[in-house]
C-alpha cells in the first residue's frame, strides 16, 4: 500500500468526514488515481471504525469505486459477448452495476437449489405440459414468485438477484429465471421476444406451447399468441424465433435505460452506452 505519514493519513480522515460534496469528488478523483492503494486505504478507515463520519465517507466512496468498476466490466462484456454467451454470466454482470458487492456465487447456489426442489418433485413421466405445471406450482403458488404489477417500473424487477430476493419480476426477468432452472433441468424451453411482452416456448418433438411467467406461468396455444400479436399490430414470425441471450440482455437494458431517464439521468447514461453496445452487429 503506498506509504502514508501519520499526518497526511488524518488529513485524508479528516476530508474523508467533510460533508462538503466538492471536498469528496476531488479526494475520490485523487485516491482513483491511486489504484488498488487508494481501496486499501478506504477500506482501511472502515476497518478502524475510529471516525464515524470518515467511515461513511468511506464506504460511500467504495461503494461509488466498486460501481464503476462493475459498470467498466460490464460494458467491456457488452462490447465483446458475441450473439451468444450465457445469459445468467450476463444478467451477473449486470445486477453488479446496481449492486456491487453482489455475492455471485451465493445467488448461483440459490438458483441451483431452486432447480434442485424441482427435479425432486419431477418424476420425469410427466407430460410436457404437465412438467411445466409442477414447475409452475412450486415456483408460483408454494415459493409465491410474482409479476409486480404494482410498481411495474421498478428498477429492481429487473435485477436478476433483487428479482429471488423480492420474488417479484416482469415478463422478461421472471422469464429468465424460469429459463435458467430449464438449462439446470435440461427443459426445451427457449424465450421468445414478443413486442410488448416476453414469453416462454416449450419446444419439442412431441409438444410446442408458450408459458407466461409473469402471469404465473399461464400456459398458451400458438393461436391465442398469435391473437396478442395481431391485435397490437405485430407480426407473427416472432413466435417462431429463439430469442437469442444478447437479445434478452438488450431489452432488459432498454427497459432500465427507459425506466432512469425519468429517475436517475447519471444511470440512464450508462445504460445508453450498454443499449449501444449491445446493439452493434
Amino acid at each position: 500500500m503506498k506509504e502514508l505519514r501519520e499526518s497526511d493519513r488524518q488529513a485524508l480522515v479528516k476530508l474523508l468526514a467533510d460533508d462538503d460534496e466538492r471536498v469528496h469528488e476531488l479526494l475520490q478523483e485523487q485516491l482513483l488515481g491511486w489504484g488498488a492503494d487508494g481501496v486499501a486505504f478506504l477500506q482501511g478507515v472502515v476497518d478502524a471504525a475510529a471516525n464515524p463520519r470518515a467511515v461513511r465517507g468511506a464506504r460511500q466512496m467504495l461503494q461509488a469505486i466498486r460501481e464503476r468498476d462493475a459498470v467498466t466490466a460490464f460494458a467491456q462484456f457488452c462490447a465483446t459477448c458475441g450473439e451468444r454467451f450465457e445469459l445468467e454470466s450476463g444478467c451477473w454482470l449486470l445486477a453488479k452495476t446496481r449492486y456491487p458487492d453482489l455475492p455471485v456465487p451465493a445467488y448461483t447456489a440459490r438458483l441451483d437449489q431452486l432447480a434442485r426442489e424441482l427435479r425432486e418433485r419431477l418424476t420425469g413421466s410427466e407430460t410436457p405440459l404437465a412438467t411445466i405445471e409442477v414447475c409452475n406450482h412450486h415456483l408460483f403458488q408454494t415459493l409465491g414468485f410474482r409479476g409486480n404489477h404494482e410498481d411495474y417500473h421498478d428498477p429492481d424487477n429487473s435485477y436478476l438477484n433483487r428479482v429471488l430476493d423480492r420474488r417479484l419480476g416482469i415478463p422478461i426477468s421472471l422469464s429468465a429465471l424460469y429459463l435458467m432452472l430449464a438449462r439446470r433441468l435440461r427443459l426445451p424451453l427457449i424465450g421468445i421476444n414478443m413486442p410488448g411482452h416476453f414469453l416462454i416456448k416449450w419446444q419439442s418433438a412431441d409438444a410446442t406451447f408458450y408459458v407466461d411467467a409473469f402471469n404465473g406461468g399461464q400456459a398458451l396455444d400458438e393461436a391465442q399468441c398469435r391473437e396478442f400479436c395481431l391485435k397490437h399490430g405485430f407480426g407473427t414470425e416472432l413466435l417462431r424465433e429463439p430469442a437469442t441471450a444478447r437479445q434478452i440482455l438488450l431489452r432488459t437494458c432498454r427497459n432500465l435505460h427507459g425506466i432512469y431517464r425519468e429517475t436517475d439521468p447519471a444511470r440512464a447514461e450508462q445504460f445508453g452506452r450498454f443499449v449501444a453496445l449491445l446493439s452493434h452487429e
